[in-house]
């Protein structure tokens, strides 16, 4: 898991162009975020707006003028623990809620 940026979407396309067959990005909710291929090449990205701010980005590394930088992605320890905190940050005020009623 890692921050839908523009950036950091074609970084991790770029950095994984040719060790998948298929790169499929979705939001927390399973919603298609983008699609790629082998290559790093997009074939699927509904919000037209979002590929052509990643496209600036990506090619150049298609191109091999630039490499994939790093980014900053989550353990699923880390995203564990975090919805964990959710959860209970979300039952505390449900509780306040109900004392309150």
């Amino acid at each position: 898991m890692f921050k839908m940026t523009a950036e950091n979407i074609a970084n991790f396309i770029g950095k994984n162009a040719y060790t998948a067959d298929k790169i499929i990005m979705t939001d927390m909710c399973d919603n298609l975020i983008c699609e790629s291929v082998f290559g790093g090449f997009l074939m699927n990205c509904p919000d037209q707006n979002l590929c052509r701010e990643i496209i600036p980005h990506l090619a150049p590394i298609q191109m091999e003028e630039a490499e994939p930088k790093d980014i900053a992605v989550a353990t699923r320890e880390e995203m564990e623990q975090l919805w964990s905190e959710e959860e209970e940050t979300v039952m505390q005020v449900e509780f306040r809620m109900l004392w309150m009623v």
